[in-house]
């Protein structure tokens, strides 16, 4: 045996630890092996990790042949076994298994040479059909690994000495299975890791309903289109702010999980509608933003928001039930300028406001002139909140007459806030505060009480005009528990007949049969009042829910009624209502009339009742009552 030098099962070390993969390290080790003991051949067989399938990775001296056939040959551990079964145990885990024992070299690890019939020359002295096997088990026994070196130089069987001196080798080897396997671990590690985190990640910057981008991805998107905006000014990108209308409302009625499905409808339709380029995400709630890319200017971000209105105003089926969507959306132009992120989604948010306080289902883009109307919405939303309690709402009651002789038959009672520092603010301001904040409830309590009250002062003033009060009711108060018992609480406490009070609804709070609005209303039909349609022919469904749903009253839009020259505005829609009034048996209220030839007009089409400045602006309680009295010639 030729001396080995120290310094090269150092180098050998070092090779096992730099490299990545296990078999360069083998090589290195087969080679010595090889070097070292003048071997013929040399086989290292080793499992990528513990555990995992056993390969041949490295073959010495074989003719190519056999290297093409046998190297990264799969290996079953039970075959190794089978044939290490005689365990000819010459030291430690090293196998001699001499010809004699007959192996079955189909199922054997080796490459062997066509087996001689001749017999062992003479003892002591290596056969072609011997084999050694060093075996590298694990902690539990199992083979991880082995070495096969065959067909010394010199013939010689090896010596116990030169047997011992090679389980060095199987520990070097034991060293390369190892460190793969902790490379292999540290790899998965990484992976699991990385896959850990690009699923936090993922889960952090996206919406778990939708599956949209949530505020932080869009504005982090935000930061990056802005930038790009600062570097090439020519191109024009801008930010939607889109908020669906009367959400809450759907959701209450309909309950959450159809809420859910409505929006992710909604976010698949958003998806679908725009630019490949162009990014949707879900600010929160019923919000969601999109940054439009590459656009030629307003018209074309414009346009974006008119396919965004198209696609939502297709009813979305929930249980065979047909629910409508609205959007208001607010746009800002990206400018190179434009500051912060958060400047441009203040103004787009500023901007949906506008729309939304414009009657909703628009969308307006962003101007400063904006920036006071967003403030003076704050100082009206921070005075709204201790309005009711510091007294500043009160009601005015508008006369609803017959078209026939102008005899009023009824009011309709309006809500009004006179506060201290604003002065007197319109209902077109701050109703839509009230139902964003949830304040429309109690306010609209304040009503009902009030005129309730106002109508049995006024019978007992005017008992022969039998007057009747009508008083809205939004959504939300709709949904309100106990609004039924509330209902019947104020009739009660006033001494009035339940047909003395005519509840008017808006086509959306009705708009959804089989819902929790459907049977609220049922239950307000229940106290006996009388049910009116508001602003009817504005919603989607108009005549269809008309046949659905019983009403005694309906009161036609004033955009029907209204025109520049003073004429009835929409003649045949008109004459359409009244005469759908007239198949179903109920009475029909037309709202804004201004001019004589509006009323006349109305009368001649079969309108029987009107409201509108043209006979009365709305009235304190004070006027109200003479106005009474002027009617039925009793005086104050």
């Amino acid at each position: 045996m030729r001396e080995f030098p120290f310094e090269r099962i150092l180098a050998i070390t070092r090779d096992i630890l730099r490299v990545a993969d296990l078999e360069p390290a083998l090589e290195s080790i087969a080679h010595a092996v090889a070097d070292l003991y003048a071997f013929k051949y040399v086989t290292i067989v080793a499992a990528d990790v513990s555990g995992g399938d056993m390969v041949r990775r490295v073959m010495l001296g074989w003719p190519e042949d056999v290297v093409r056939e046998r190297k990264g040959e799969r290996i079953v551990r039970k075959d190794i076994l089978a044939i290490l079964e005689p365990q000819f145990e010459v030291v430690e885990n090293g196998f001699f298994i001499p010809a004699e024992d007959e192996l079955d070299w189909k199922k054997s690890i080796y490459a062997g040479l066509a087996p001689r019939e001749a017999p062992r020359e003479a003892p002591g002295r290596w056969h072609e059909r011997d084999v050694l096997v060093f075996v590298l088990p694990d902690h539990r026994g199992e083979m991880l690994a082995y070495i096969s070196a065959d067909g010394p130089i010199d013939g010689n069987i090896p010596s116990h000495d030169i047997l011992a001196s090679m389980q060095l080798f199987m520990n070097l080897t034991g060293l390369a299975v190892a460190n793969a396997h902790a490379r292999a671990a540290e790899i998965q590690r990484r992976e699991l890791l990385e896959a850990s985190q690009a699923i936090l990640r993922h889960e952090a910057t996206h919406d778990a309903l939708t599956g949209l981008p949530n505020r932080t991805l869009f504005a982090e998107r935000l930061a990056t289109t802005l930038a790009h905006v600062r570097d090439t000014p020519t191109q024009r990108h801008a930010v939607l702010f889109v908020d669906l209308d009367e959400f809450k409302a759907i959701n209450d009625s309909l309950g959450h999980v159809a809420g859910d499905h409505i929006l992710k409808a909604i976010a698949k339709r958003m998806s679908a509608t725009v630019g490949p380029s162009d990014f949707v995400a879900r600010l929160g709630g019923d919000e969601f933003g999109i940054i439009v890319d590459h656009r030629s200017g307003e018209f074309d971000v414009s346009q974006v928001a008119r396919d965004i209105h198209a696609a939502l105003v297709a009813p979305i089926e929930i249980d065979g039930l047909s629910v409508y969507n609205t959007a208001s959306i607010g746009i800002a132009m990206i400018e190179p300028n434009a500051g912060a992120i958060e400047n441009v989604l203040r103004n787009a948010d500023t901007a949906m406001y506008y729309a939304k306080s414009l009657g909703r289902a628009r969308h307006e883009f962003f101007d400063e002139k904006m920036h006071e109307k967003a403030r003076r919405r704050l100082t009206l939303m921070n005075h709204l909140r201790i309005a009711l309690d510091r007294k500043e709402f009160f009601v005015v009651y508008q006369p609803i007459v017959a078209l026939s002789d102008a005899r009023i038959v009824g009011f309709e009672a309006l809500v009004r806030w006179r506060n201290p520092a604003l002065g007197d603010i319109g209902p077109s301001e701050f109703l839509l505060l009230a139902e964003e904040t949830g304040l429309i409830v109690p306010i609209g309590r304040f009503v009902l009480g009030e005129s309730c009250g106002m109508l049995a002062q006024m019978r007992r003033r005017a008992p022969a005009l039998d007057l009747r009060m009508h008083v809205n009711l939004s959504v939300q108060e709709i949904l309100e528990p106990g609004i039924a018992a509330h209902v019947h609480e104020n009739l009660a406490r006033h001494d009035l007949a339940a047909r003395d009070l005519s509840i008017e609804l808006t086509e959306s709070a009705i708009m959804r049969p089989g819902t929790a609005s459907e049977l609220a209303i049922e239950r307000l039909r229940a106290t006996g009042v009388r049910m009116c349609i508001d602003d009817f022919g504005t919603g989607y469904s108009s005549l269809r829910y008309l046949h659905q749903f019983p009403v005694d009253a309906l009161k036609i839009d004033r955009s029907f009624v209204f025109s520049e020259s003073g004429e009835l505005g929409s003649v045949p829609i008109v004459q359409m209502i009244v005469q759908l009034t007239k198949i179903y048996g109920i009475s029909v209220v037309a709202e804004g009339v201004e001019t004589a030839q509006q009323a006349r007009a109305l009368q001649e089409l079969g309108c029987a009742y009107a409201q509108g400045y043209y006979f009365h602006r709305p009235l304190d309680a004070r006027t109200a009552f003479a106005l009474i009295a002027d009617e039925t010639q009793i005086a104050v």
